[in-house]
């Protein structure tokens, strides 16, 4: 290429058009050589440079699309069969969303990482918003440099390739050497939960506890795991695959426009189909009907978006085994929230507390198990929206049904709430204030 430079005029746009193809190819020779041309004047500084600029930022484009093309839930669906649980493949997804802009800006400096890390970065739909700005910089900075170093050292641009080639994969080498430090890290601060058939295992318990738990399991438990599920495509097949290591599952996919329905037939799961959005609370009656057709005794609900780790269904199960509750709903720890679902959910449950007349710890989580007598009750028709789990907990009052409330991991991400706050708000209320008054007759 440098004899090719020779034979061409700095004003022909010729070696800038071959220049930027060959960036597309070879992004830190075809620099190096760029600096080369520019030093023995057959190049323009500002063209030069921008032409291997936006030969590498095509290139990448390209990357990163071939990873659009894929999906993370092929490796949520994969990962239990070679032993990765599928909770570690979403809590690798939200790390990237998180922290993905940083880790592209650093591979730029490195040879080798920016292929994976914008085909990882397109895999897991990060916005090109949040990382095309630290993308940019990355490599006008990497190109400056490289372009720098050819201009110095034309007469041996191949020794100088070389010897720049080596500092970047130092640089690699110290990049790997830190992310799997922090995985190690990750690995030991990270305790998971163990389980024995299913249930929880305590080092600190007895051999005869341990034992109790494990015969529970082994009984035949009629249950059946019920998951609406409204445009969760992405992280549907991983909470489904969890689940049905316990329980059968059924996913009411409440009208999505997506690949929801698919995705959860794919990772196992039964799968109901609304013909358009009724919102969640029709979404669970549809549910409850097919559980009571099916003759199951109790169901367990858990949300589509990841926010309920299916892994704790063996608390509910061990709860109900312990003592047939009618409901027994999984408590949330508010101070793990982001501030406005801190807030909200705190003032939901002291006012709806004063309305039931009764400590009620936690009545919005979703993550609940239902006996069939409640289920009865629940199938006539009532609520249709988000309210429907609030009613849950009247009817279980005005019966006299017993409840119970079991500790549940707060886990929140990037995932959307299909809620409008400011209905919500108005129907909570005026769920409230109908429960205070129907409790209060009961009373009288």
């Amino acid at each position: 290429m440098i004899n090719f430079l020779t034979a061409t005029q700095p004003n022909s746009i010729i070696p800038y058009c071959i220049l930027a193809l060959a960036a597309l190819l070879e992004g830190p020779m075809t620099i190096l050589v760029a600096g080369a041309g520019v030093a023995i004047g057959q190049l323009l500084p500002l063209p030069a440079y921008l032409s291997v600029v936006a030969g590498n930022l095509i290139a990448d484009l390209g990357w990163y699309g071939l990873g659009r093309f894929g999906k993370m839930n092929w490796l949520e669906r994969i990962g239990p069969k070679f032993g990765v649980n599928a909770l570690d493949v979403k809590q690798l997804e939200k790390n990237i969303q998180k922290n993905g802009p940083r880790m592209l800006f650093l591979s730029k400096l490195t040879v080798g990482l920016p292929i994976p890390t914008l085909i990882t970065i397109g895999l897991n739909r990060v916005a090109i918003r949040r990382w095309v700005v630290l993308w940019v910089l990355g490599e006008l900075l990497k190109s400056t440099v490289l372009i720098a170093v050819g201009y110095l050292y034309a007469d041996g641009i191949n020794q100088a390739f070389g010897s720049v080639k080596t500092v970047l994969w130092a640089i690699t080498i110290v990049f790997m050497i830190a992310i799997f430090i922090s995985v190690k890290k990750y690995k030991k601060v990270r305790k998971p939960i163990q389980f024995a058939d299913g249930f929880p295992v305590n080092q600190e318990e007895n051999s005869e506890r341990n034992r109790k738990m494990r015969q529970a399991k082994i009984e035949k438990i009629n249950g059946l795991v019920l998951i609406p599920a409204y445009n969760e495509e992405r992280s549907v097949a991983s909470v489904v695959c969890s689940a049905r290591t316990y329980l059968p599952v059924l996913v009411i996919d409440d009208g999505s426009t997506d690949d929801t329905a698919q995705e959860a037939r794919l990772a196992g799961a039964m799968v109901l189909s609304n013909g358009q959005n009724q919102g969640k609370g029709a979404a669970l009656q549809t549910g409850i009907q097919q559980a009571l057709e099916q003759g199951y005794d109790f169901v367990i609900t858990l949300d589509a978006d990841g926010q309920h780790d299916p892994n704790e269904i063996p608390i509910f199960l061990k709860a109900y085994s312990a003592k047939q509750m009618d409901m027994i709903i999984g408590r949330r720890n508010f101070s793990l929230m982001p501030t406005v679902r801190r807030i909200s959910n705190t003032l939901g449950t002291k006012i709806f507390s004063w309305a039931a007349g009764k400590p009620i710890p936690d009545n919005q989580s979703g993550y609940r198990l239902i006996s069939r007598r409640l289920l009865e009750v629940l199938r006539e028709p009532g609520e249709r929206g988000f309210e429907f789990e609030v009613e849950m907990i009247v009817s279980c009052i005005l019966h006299g049904y017993k409840m119970k409330w079991v500790p549940i991991r707060t886990i929140y991400g990037d995932e959307k709430s299909h809620i409008h706050p400011l209905r919500h708000a108005v129907k909570f209320m005026q769920v409230s204030l109908r429960t205070h008054r129907m409790l209060k007759k009961v009373v009288c």
